[in-house]
């Protein structure tokens, strides 16, 4: 690594910004509107000059930033600031002792900096109202509940697929057989029939795997993208399903496939039989008439091809497309989760991903603004994320990733190929600090707000499996997740302490049998989801990262007078109490600060703070 030897004044590393409402006069504003923005530099400091860096159409253009008054250690300075485009970047440059030093969302540099990192705030953005204070809960629905086995799938063989379904009895491992599709019977009577559970656990919205006509358990090969499968009860169930949930106040979103369909699909098969067939363009047939590009190589599953203009209106752009279409009444979905969102679109010399995204972004939000649409991604999805594209991603790279290989170690495969990726150790904490800071610093924050933070789901290892069955691990990660900006996302059963079992993996039957679950576990989950549900300041606030060390996280999000602390230790043995100078610790006076979980408490005022001893795993303090 290249390092500079040219001194960085200490207070610079602890100068404040963030895009929020602590910072910006309107978080939210409108194209066209002029709002105040504030920088908090230490009052101890007296720079030369304090520069606000905008690129307004393309231009450089400097405004002089004003001192204004004191407060906590730290002198506001400020200026205004026009929204004059869709999407408004900007950093500061503070000249001092004859240099000039650079401040981005990703910290202070004395080299000019990539625009990537620029704060960024966007103009005429809707937040989705009932996003904030939502905690998803991700069901599988073959395995969740069994609410009408009038419509178990009876025994059934395609002879194009080479496989028969087969409904074994409820959490019994079917015998490995490759001809046989295992069900279980699970069905949307199942979901709304255990409400009332969800609704206790403090669960806000659902996110439900495939629901459409397929003939696998995981329907990721759809047959009919205007039906529910009548195996989880049909298009009623569904309509029942979104009126139970009304009645809570509850939402769900959709799983959706369009990157593919199955080969059972209709528009497949007049295409495979039919070479003139009107459906022919929907996909990528080679010269020789029958071969097709398919997901992955799998053959069931072939790829969708949008540079027909029919497939498009079919699917996105027509009045009554796919996408808008359960977004209306009477299904009402609340958005869409879009299964290999980063591969839709792209094949070989054909790329219109970020095209297409537009397209989906603008059906999605004709129906409503208020309509959630969020994307599969194991990757970076950096430019998918500028205000334009997903509301958010599921967010393996930008927080659960960094996070497990800290906890467990690095290890990464690529699907179809034989090489493995694994380290012999754990990353650092500072790199997995520098992984979450990148990722956060290269979107806008409105949109990290809203990212999808999940730790497992059903295409990985349960999270207690991953960690090798430590529950002292599970809940730090838990903890860590539930107070990272964005939405946290359950697994289903993990609140029960489910692991992987063979046969099923992570897709488990849930046991309704309450003798086989882990009260303690269960309790502490209930307890997290209503702090996260109840925090505005883990909704909206600043992330601030307090202090690391070796295997310790302290980290802060902050809104107005509202502070939570998170700390997180992994290593086997307690860290020892330790007082810290913290100066970036802007409190009015000294405050004490009490254990969620725990019967502790931290002290602290401004500038400092006292840890007590902390053990292994995580803790909340507010």
């Amino acid at each position: 690594m290249i390092r500079t030897d040219t001194p960085q004044p200490t207070w610079l590393a602890h100068v404040l910004h963030s895009p929020t409402a602590d910072y910006l006069s309107n978080p939210n504003p409108a194209l066209g509107e002029t709002i105040t923005l504030r920088l908090l530099i230490p009052s101890e400091a007296d720079p030369d000059q304090v520069i606000l860096r905008t690129i307004p159409n393309g231009e450089q253009q400097f405004t002089s930033m004003l001192p204004q008054s004191d407060r906590d250690g730290y002198r506001a300075w400020e200026a205004p600031l026009k929204i004059n485009e869709p999407r408004v970047s900007y950093r500061f440059a503070i000249q001092t002792e004859g240099r000039i030093w650079w401040l981005n969302a990703l910290g202070v540099s004395l080299h000019t900096p990539l625009a990537l990192f620029d704060f960024k705030l966007l103009a005429g953005f809707h937040p989705i109202s009932w996003l904030e204070s939502s905690v998803f809960y991700q069901i599988f629905p073959d395995r969740f509940a069994n609410g009408d086995p009038s419509n178990d799938p009876v025994e059934e063989a395609d002879p194009r697929y080479r496989y028969m379904r087969r409904t074994f009895p409820w959490g019994q491992a079917a015998p490995r057989d490759r001809h046989v599709m295992p069900f279980y019977g699970g069905d949307l009577a199942g979901i709304e029939g255990h409400l009332d559970y969800l609704e206790q656990l403090g669960i806000s919205a659902l996110y439900l795997n495939p629901i459409f006509t397929a003939f696998t358990n995981h329907r990721y090969d759809v047959s009919n993208f205007r039906e529910v499968d009548p195996v989880l009860g049909g298009d009623q169930a569904l309509i029942s399903l979104r009126q139970a949930l009304t009645q809570r106040n509850m939402r769900y979103i959709l799983d959706i496939v369009p990157n593919h369909s199955g080969m059972m699909h209709p528009w497949f098969q007049s295409a495979l039989h039919d070479s003139e067939s009107e459906t022919r363009g929907y996909f990528y047939f080679a010269d020789n008439q029958k071969d097709y590009v398919s997901w992955m190589g799998f053959g069931h599953m072939p790829k969708l091809n949008y540079a027909s203009e029919a497939l498009r209106r079919e699917m996105i752009e027509g009045e009554d497309s796919i996408f808008a279409y359960w977004l209306k009444p009477p299904f009402a979905a609340d958005g869409w989760r879009v299964d290999v969102g980063n591969m839709l679109g792209r094949q070989d010399d054909h790329q219109i991903n970020l095209d297409l995204l537009r397209s989906i972004r603008a059906a999605v939000k004709r129906v409503s603004h208020e309509a959630y649409l969020m994307g599969e991604n194991f990757f970076e999805a950096t430019d998918q994320l500028q205000g334009d594209g997903w509301d958010a991603v599921m967010n393996y790279t930008g927080f659960a990733d960094p996070i497990l290989h800290w906890l467990k170690g690095y290890e990464q495969d690529a699907l179809g190929c034989e090489a493995v990726l694994k380290a012999d150790f754990p990353w650092d904490t500072a790199t997995m600090l520098q992984a979450w800071n990148e990722n956060l610093a290269s979107i806008p924050w409105q949109i990290a707000l809203q990212q999808f933070n999940l730790l497992d789901s059903h295409d990985t290892p349960r999270l207690l499996t991953l960690l090798d069955g430590d529950k002292a691990l599970s809940r730090l990660a838990a903890i860590v997740q539930f107070t990272f900006p964005g939405v946290p996302c359950l697994y289903y059963g993990n609140e029960i302490g489910l692991t992987d079992e063979e046969g099923f993996a992570s897709r488990n039957c849930f046991p309704w049998d309450e003798g086989q679950w882990d009260q303690e576990t269960l309790s502490f989950y209930r307890k997290l989801i209503a702090f996260r549900r109840e925090s505005l300041a883990l909704a909206r606030g600043e992330f601030r990262i307090l202090y690391f060390d070796k295997d310790l996280v302290v980290l802060a999000r902050v809104l107005g007078e509202e502070w939570v602390l998170v700390t997180a230790n992994r290593s086997e043995q307690a860290h020892p109490a330790l007082s810290l100078e913290v100066p970036t610790l802007s409190l009015p006076g000294e405050r004490e600060f009490k254990a969620l979980f725990g019967s502790g408490c931290i002290e602290a005022g401004n500038g400092w703070l006292a840890l007590p001893q902390i053990p292994k795993g995580g803790e909340v303090w507010h």
